[in-house]
């Protein structure tokens, strides 16, 4: 005879536990919805009634939450999905956007979930003269009983629409405000190209006095300096009398750097602020460097095959039409030429990714605990702000819509490297960025050439 309780742990409570899910429906149901006491958990943070507990399959023997189980009133029997396959029903019922649909070869019918046959009415504590009381073994009171007044089904709605879930992680940083967020996910061609200069330009100033006031001027910011950099000064081999873009220069560390080393260089970036002030530099250093205002997009100032090397650190997150952006760096670039460029890494380093820390204020590497990760496929453009930055449209693309892009564009993908910072780095910087990159990459390095 199937029990409710196995491995499911009961446990009491010092001071009684609302059902996990009896309070999320009663917050949803327009009818007055009961909730029962939570004294069933797995994990000793989610506490659940016993409807929504876990029962036991009358085949496999096995238990599964409720929501993995039907009933059949033919044969009186609980059946878990994994002995009876189900398929998924794009429906809305709650907060719910799907079903487990269940074909039945017994009675030659289709049965549903216990979740959504409780939102029905059609739930076996609902009907069968609860029949499932005299099935299952309860240790404790299953009731009381609800029943919506009239016999539902839930909103038909497409597949896309039952998959197209809340960001978990976005959401978690919002309530924990380390990102504040302007805007939900929105498709890049749908972001105003103007207003993301126009922000931009309100908000360069502000990266440049915190350059100057973090003495990071000439340096870049930390990630820049312990993990990004390194890296990037490994790969890029002698450039003594190179021709070098450095594009979306900022304020224009990398290249004065890469003029030092011998290169001829030009930078370019979308700010004016960021090229008047690379300009100023330029003119008290001499350092033959040349900086223009242009977007990645309209490279028009320079021919085609002009340089022997484009460089780009942390960039094509901030950039829009990236594909135009590849195809505009590709013709400027010489045959054989090599693209190499940095950026957020695609699955650690997006908006959609967190690293959680239990207890939540701790400095403690060992205590972050789980870096997660959601909703990896959903690419756009995110408002964004933190510290005391304007708002930036940030935007997010796969590995493999990167890499498509860059074939299209004609380039090969030579290299990627996901930067690792040295072990000496870590020891003396134990809080900054680089603490956390020695367990994941937070950033990404994609070494290109130019065969087309």
């Amino acid at each position: 005879m199937p029990s409710i309780v196995s491995f499911m742990h009961f446990y009491q409570p010092a001071d009684p536990q609302s059902c996990y899910y009896c309070v999320k429906i009663s917050e949803i149901e327009a009818e007055e919805y009961p909730i029962r006491e939570g004294i069933f958990t797995v994990e000793h943070v989610v506490f659940r009634c016993s409807w929504h507990s876990q029962f036991e399959c009358s085949k496999c023997g096995k238990f599964h939450h409720f929501s993995w189980l039907f009933w059949c009133p033919t044969e009186e029997r609980l059946i878990c999905g994994s002995c009876r396959k189900p398929s998924m029903k794009p429906i809305k019922f709650w907060d719910k956007t799907y079903a487990y649909e269940f074909f039945c070869e017994k009675c030659n019918e289709v049965h549903y979930d216990l979740f959504y046959s409780e939102f029905r009415g059609t739930h076996p504590w609902q009907s069968e003269h609860y029949k499932l009381n005299s099935i299952v073994t309860i240790p404790e009171n299953w009731m009381p009983l609800w029943k919506p007044y009239n016999p539902r089904m839930g909103e038909n709605i497409a597949i896309e629409d039952a998959l197209s879930l809340s960001n978990n992680v976005e959401e978690i940083r919002r309530r924990l405000g380390d990102l504040e967020f302007h805007s939900s996910l929105t498709p890049q061609n749908e972001v105003d190209h103007q207003d993301i200069q126009k922000k931009w330009e309100e908000d360069s100033v502000n990266w440049i006095e915190n350059y100057e006031k973090s003495g990071e001027l000439d340096e870049g910011d930390i990630s820049r300096q312990l993990i990004i950099d390194p890296a990037f000064w490994k790969i890029l081999d002698n450039v003594q009398g190179l021709k070098v873009l450095d594009a979306g220069c900022g304020n224009g560390y990398f290249a004065r750097k890469l003029a030092k080393k011998g290169a001829k260089v030009y930078g370019v970036d979308f700010s004016d602020n960021f090229i008047e002030y690379c300009k100023v530099r330029e003119a008290k250093e001499q350092l033959g460097a040349k900086f223009l205002q242009t977007s990645l997009t309209d490279l028009s100032f320079f021919e085609n095959e002009f340089f022997d090397l484009i460089i780009s650190n942390v960039v094509l997150v901030d950039v829009q039409d990236y594909q135009k952006a590849f195809f505009e760096l590709n013709r400027i670039l010489k045959q054989d030429g090599r693209f190499i460029w940095s950026n957020l890494h695609p699955a650690f380093g997006r908006l959609g990714s967190y690293l959680l820390r239990l207890p939540l204020d701790t400095s403690r590497n060992e205590e972050r605990r789980y870096n997660l990760v959601d909703r990896y496929f959903d690419s756009g453009g995110t408002l964004v702000s933190w510290e005391n930055f304007q708002p930036l449209w940030q935007f997010h693309r796969t590995f493999s819509e990167y890499s498509h892009a860059l074939k299209e564009a004609g380039f090969t993908i030579r290299e990627i490297i996901e930067p690792k910072p040295d072990l000496g780095l870590i020891k003396e910087n134990p809080r900054a960025l680089a603490f956390n990159a020695d367990r994941f990459p937070y950033f990404i390095i994609f070494d290109c050439i130019k065969i087309d």
